[in-house]
């Protein structure tokens, strides 16, 4: 265990012997130094900033080491058993590490966070490195980053039947969403972080079979965090786009479209997200969105005016990009012919409690 004598941390010895098992061995050398990580973080919010900030970076280097390695160990077929086993257990070991510190370190910037809320903000850089050692904000990215080039290997193959554990697909995942529940994250100078985390959940998307537990994971998101709509719209997007992984549209708009009218009414700021996300979703990615609408059609005469309302200006998006063009493309959305009435009709009928008119949905010509 880690303790303080005489001013002097008493676990930077420890750290230092794994960084010379670490000269000798490689990453294999997490396998014999574990504890002296794990014991860093069990004592993080104690020990001295410069230890904080040398772990981090010793950590860095030995995953990006591993990262480097990994190609030529995943194609070298005389590799035993036994050294598949090795680097699988060094590789959960060290991403468990990083992941772990940079949580470590998102948590008590939030609480800075919070500090400068009461204090207005003054001399917030200061604290931060004052907290640290070093500002945190710009030290993420690089991070998400090398998780994602090691993603982005082959590494299946290091575990038996090349069936990736869930668990560690969820450890890599679940540091993205605990940084997006920073409120900062939407601030514009977050943008890098935001799109590192984006580029990672993508490639779980893609490589990991990440589609149920990051729908399930922006459905709740949606519900407790207000501020995360147009993050989670902009990354919806790019993954439907970039990624080709149209499929989570449908995916989370079954999720909201079969919340049931009571439990809307219990939780008005979680539907105040799903509205948001419907209704941003719409203007970024219409046509998309388009072919999963029939799900969401029953909020037409649901007594919830905001979910009411989010469908209606998703329909006037579509309308107003995609339907009212020359190049209509029949295909996304093939029941178009049939839902226009309704379209006209809910647009021009539908009102708000006090009668208030919302926008209406231009009739759509046969």
């Amino acid at each position: 265990m880690m303790q303080k004598e005489e001013g002097t941390v008493v676990g930077a010895v420890p750290l230092v012997a794994f960084q010379a098992a670490f000269r000798a061995q490689g990453p294999l050398a997490m396998l014999q130094h574990f504890d002296t990580i794990y014991s860093i973080l069990h004592h993080f919010r104690s020990i001295d900033p410069g230890l904080k900030e040398d772990t981090l970076e010793f950590l860095i280097k030995v995953v990006s080491c591993h990262s480097q390695e990994l190609p030529a160990i995943l194609d070298d077929a005389t590799l035993s058993g036994s050294d598949r086993n090795a680097h699988l257990n060094a590789l959960k070991m060290n991403c468990y590490a990083l992941i772990r510190l940079l949580e470590s370190f998102e948590t008590m910037a939030s609480q800075t966070n919070l500090v400068d809320l009461d204090l207005g903000g003054k001399g917030k850089k200061a604290r931060t490195k004052a907290a640290h050692g070093f500002d945190w904000e710009e030290e993420r990215q690089p991070i998400l980053q090398l998780l994602t080039q090691l993603l982005q290997l082959d590494i299946r193959h290091l575990w038996n039947h090349s069936i990736i554990e869930e668990e560690f697909v969820s450890l890599v995942t679940g540091c993205c969403y605990r940084l997006l529940e920073n409120p900062t994250i939407n601030h514009q100078k977050n943008r890098p972080t935001r799109e590192a985390i984006t580029h990672l959940l993508g490639v779980a998307l893609t490589r990991y079979n990440h589609m149920l537990s990051a729908t399930v994971k922006i459905i709740q998101m949606l519900q407790h965090f207000e501020h995360l709509a147009p993050v989670l719209v902009a990354a919806v997007s790019l993954w439907a786009t970039d990624y080709g992984m149209k499929s989570i549209v449908g995916e989370i708009v079954r999720e909201i479209g079969q919340k049931c009218p009571q439990e809307l009414s219990r939780d008005p700021s979680g539907t105040k997200g799903f509205a948001a996300f419907l209704t941003e979703l719409a203007e970024r990615v219409p046509a998309i969105l388009m072919s999963s609408m029939c799900i969401l059609l029953d909020h037409l005469d649901g007594e919830n005016y905001m979910m009411r309302n989010a469908v209606l200006a998703a329909m006037a998006e579509m309308v107003l990009q995609v339907l009212s063009g020359d190049q209509l493309e029949a295909a996304a959305f093939p029941h178009h012919h049939e839902t226009a009435p309704l379209l006209h009709h809910q647009g021009q009928a539908d009102r708000e409690p006090g009668g208030k008119a919302v926008s209406a949905v231009p009739h759509i010509p046969n």
